[in-house]
């Protein structure tokens, strides 16, 4: 059974060994709230539930926040987000999954994600649950039923589901315009200094749109050129032989699910090296 609870029962759920949980949902969404709760139930985890913030209804210390070009569906979608990174922070907690109500979750899904922090970096902020990336990922570790933690080259899109840290949750709450959607952000996590991983594949799946219709109609379309800030922000996370053996599929920790092996690929590899070169020079 899901419960809304208060900040001392979320804090008995970490003492007793149960995963800390929250998930977003407009007040007026009642059928996706108990679609939800199903699945949660079905999980073995309990969640709190946080009321969406609707637009750009913010809560006045967000007022200042957001660029006004972001579509308001944006704006709440952020704003419940940070909401939820305000209850991490001030319950002391090392860390929560956070779902928004249009999740679909893995019979899998807790052992997983137990599993995924244990084995995580020092200093992990997210571990992105949805989505597979569509280039290579660097596998770390296995983490049960044949998924595995990974760090992208490339970081998917959607917030649907993940797990964030206190650290995490600090660097989201930094104040700042918001420019983007905090899928956006994460995706970029060079804004923010983010040390992002996921599960691979996936424990978590977006409901369609056929059943459940988004509930951010319009999008703004943030364009950025940035491959060369990706490939920067890759190579000091990862080491530069680990970001080659990855983005060419050389070494045995490269995921080669999508890509054939490099071999051959001289132009690639070429297309690569030139630019790089001059940034280290």
């Amino acid at each position: 059974m899901v419960v809304e609870s208060s900040s001392r029962a979320i804090m008995d759920q970490y003492r007793t060994h149960l995963m800390p949980a929250f998930y977003i949902n407009l007040d007026e969404d009642m059928d996706r709230r108990a679609l939800l709760e199903a699945e949660l139930s079905r999980a073995g985890i309990q969640a709190e539930r946080v009321a969406a913030v609707l637009g750009r209804a913010v809560p006045d210390w967000l007022q200042s926040f957001y660029d006004e070009r972001l579509a308001p569906g944006e704006v709440g979608c952020s704003a419940s987000h940070l909401v939820i990174c305000t209850n991490i922070i001030e319950r002391q907690l090392p860390y929560a999954l956070v779902l928004e109500d249009d999740a679909r979750l893995a019979s899998d899904m807790k052992a997983v994600i137990q599993r995924a922090v244990e084995l995580a970096p020092q200093g992990w902020d997210i571990i992105r649950l949805i989505e597979t990336s569509k280039d290579r990922v660097q596998v770390l570790a296995a983490v049960g039923e044949g998924r595995n933690l990974v760090r992208y080259l490339r970081i998917p899109r959607s917030t649907t589901g993940m797990i964030v840290s206190a650290s995490g949750a600090r660097k989201l709450l930094s104040r700042r315009l918001i420019k983007e959607p905090i899928d956006v952000e994460i995706r970029w996590p060079w804004q923010l200094g983010l040390d992002v991983y996921g599960i691979d594949p996936p424990v978590v799946e977006q409901a369609s749109e056929k059943s459940l219709p988004t509930t951010i109609p319009h999008r703004s379309m943030p364009r950025k050129y940035n491959q060369l800030r990706r490939m920067i922000f890759n190579i000091r996370k990862m080491g530069l032989s680990e970001y080659l053996a990855c983005r060419f599929g050389l070494g045995r920790r490269a995921n080669t699910r999508i890509f054939p092996a490099a071999g051959g690929n001289f132009s690639r590899f070429r297309n690569f090296v030139a630019p790089m070169s001059l940034m280290l020079i």
